[in-house]
């Protein structure tokens, strides 16, 4: 619960911060309309995206004086920021009149993304808060999410004895491949970046990424906080995002499964050799589908002592499987 509401306020903080830059870019750039110089060129070179070299057309006045490398009507900018300009384009430019640093006249459609931005995370604040509610009321009837023996989110769980036993996942592997990912997006990023000139695709580009990190935050915290415990009434599995009980009378059936990982081997692939092995026993139901599982993630003593436990409680044999993986 406490998570819940800690993500829920931290969206609603983020809308709101984005919306502050906001206000202060609008603000910021009113004033330069007010106050600063006007210059309207075309762009003749982008050698660099902040110091465009442009031809200007009127105000020439107001710039800083040329070099010998630019003619009496060019002139080489210097940005505040990026933004996004293309070569032989037309622009206004707004012209410190203390600094001389320029930035392009208009609001452009930076503000609005921001705004735009601040609206989203505001209402995956608030369609994350009706979600994951302990139920949801429509004309006065309470609907629970979540029947029994599925995954409940953020739903306090009707818990009323001590667990027998308990097993935690293994929170370093978990981290370990979360960080190659981490790499990965990095070199990703550092690779494309260098490559993408207009603004619009830089903000594609960012929301994909941090859209990205994201899908690899939660699924990493939803694994390193993962936790299988038994009692007398049977199995709960929990995590950071949710839980879910299964009754011993749910379990009907064993698999014993080991899982073969194969690489190919040699400049051609010619010769396979075994990567790794996955373990795990998992429980079914009377249809045989798999409602649990008992793998080789947990902590190994933790691992063991579970599985007797559930082995000993429903007397269930399990049958042996192997599977090779290329």
């Amino acid at each position: 619960m406490a998570l819940r509401i800690a993500l829920i306020l931290g969206m609603v903080g983020l809308a709101l911060g984005v919306w502050v830059e906001t206000w202060r870019t609008v603000r910021a750039k009113s004033r330069a309309e007010r106050e600063w110089h006007r210059v309207t060129g075309t762009v003749e070179g982008l050698a660099d995206s902040m110091r465009p070299d442009v031809k200007v057309e009127q105000g020439i006045e107001f710039l800083p004086p040329r070099d010998e490398f630019h003619g009496p009507d060019e002139r080489r900018l210097e940005l505040e920021n990026d933004e996004g300009l293309r070569r032989f384009h037309r622009y206004e430019f707004l012209i410190d009149p203390v600094t001389k640093r320029a930035r392009v006249a208009g609001v452009r459609f930076t503000p609005f993304l921001l705004a735009l931005l601040g609206l989203v995370y505001l209402g995956i604040a608030g369609a994350f808060y009706f979600v994951t509610k302990n139920s949801l009321t429509y004309h006065g009837i309470t609907l629970p999410l979540g029947p029994p023996g599925t995954w409940t989110h953020f739903q306090a769980p009707p818990w009323h004895e001590p667990a027998i036993v308990a097993a935690r996942v293994a929170v370093w592997p978990v981290f370990e491949r979360a960080l190659g990912a981490a790499i990965g997006v990095f070199g990703f990023v550092m690779l494309r970046t260098s490559r993408v000139e207009s603004l619009w695709g830089r903000v594609g580009l960012a929301s994909v990424v941090l859209f990205v990190a994201g899908v690899f935050a939660v699924i990493t915290l939803d694994r390193a906080t993962y936790h299988i415990e038994a009692d007398s009434t049977g199995l709960r599995e929990s995590s950071a995002f949710g839980w879910k009980m299964t009754p011993w009378q749910a379990l009907h059936g064993a698999v014993d499964e080991k899982v073969y990982h194969y690489r190919r081997m040699g400049s051609r692939g010619s010769s396979m050799t075994l990567d790794h092995i996955d373990h795990r026993v998992y429980f079914t139901d009377d249809q045989g589908e798999e409602v649990v599982s008992i793998d080789d993630k947990l902590v190994a003593e933790q691992g063991k002592a579970l599985l007797a436990h559930v082995l000993g409680r429903t007397g269930l044999q399990p049958q042996k499987r192997e599977i090779g993986k290329r």
